[in-house]
């Protein structure tokens, strides 16, 4: 069934490397890569980074599919300026975002329409969260907020921010070019958080609308889009076996601008 990308939606696939049981999908994966796509994938080291490069690529080009009528090897993709992957063939209405990033067993794609968007996903239990290089990651109020934790609430803390960080990042399409002290996020409440930048960004905070949510356990990943004119879009999540089965599932939003 084809979708409709949708300014006012935002589709947030979700794939778990261990959770593809069917081994005869590995080989159909491959099939749908590009030359280049499977030259890269060879240079990884590790077995499990093949794999995750392979479920990625899958995963990218089906869901794409989905919201247009192009079969999924025939998507052509090439790096942006700051190395992020944009669609080159075939040439289609410019309304349509993506975004992917993957942590351990997860990858996850978001999709919309029409607006600007960054996503991120960490595992909190794969990954060491910094705790005593806290200045390389964050704004000193975010390092001093995180510091004022009692210490068994400091991991998760620390990967909450990041992942905000994060999306806002990618939302920009600037990546590590934008000083990591130049905007930092407050976790005013339970279920709250505010953005906050410096004048020199050429930024403002009314621009982006946020999220955060909890996937399943071990899992925080956090959602950025530039606000429109119309009301907040609401996300939609699903599990998906790429070329296998999809689900749409509840995901707790515990944190998220007004």
């Amino acid at each position: 069934m084809e979708l409709a990308a949708d300014s006012r939606r935002i589709d947030l696939w979700c794939t778990f490397i261990s959770e593809i049981g069917d081994d005869s999908l590995w080989p159909r994966y491959e099939a749908l890569l590009s030359p280049d796509e499977r030259a890269r994938r060879s240079r990884y080291r590790f077995a499990r980074d093949r794999r995750r490069y392979l479920l990625t690529r899958a995963l990218a080009r089906t869901v794409l599919s989905r919201y247009v009528p192009v079969p999924p090897e025939d998507w052509v993709f090439e790096p942006g300026p700051r190395g992020r992957p944009a669609i080159s063939a075939p040439r289609m209405e410019p309304g349509l975002q993506f975004n992917i990033s993957h942590s351990s067993d997860l990858v996850m794609m978001g999709v919309t329409s029409g607006r600007a968007l960054g996503i991120d996903a960490e595992s909190t239990d794969a990954r060491e969260a910094d705790i005593d290089g806290l200045d390389r990651y964050f704004a000193p109020q975010e390092s001093a907020a995180l510091l004022a934790l009692p210490p068994a609430a400091r991991r998760r803390r620390f990967f909450e921010l990041w992942t905000l960080k994060e999306s806002y990042m990618k939302a920009r399409g600037l990546g590590l070019a934008i000083a990591l002290d130049a905007f930092s996020f407050e976790l005013t409440s339970e279920r709250g958080l505010s953005l906050h930048m410096r004048p020199q960004l050429g930024d403002s905070p009314a621009g982006w609308q946020l999220w955060q949510l909890d996937l399943r356990a071990g899992y925080v990943a956090a959602v950025c889009a530039a606000r429109g004119g119309e009301a907040a879009p609401r996300l939609v999540v699903r599990e998906a076996v790429p070329l296998a089965g999809e689900k749409i599932i509840d995901v707790t939003i515990s944190r998220s601008t007004g």
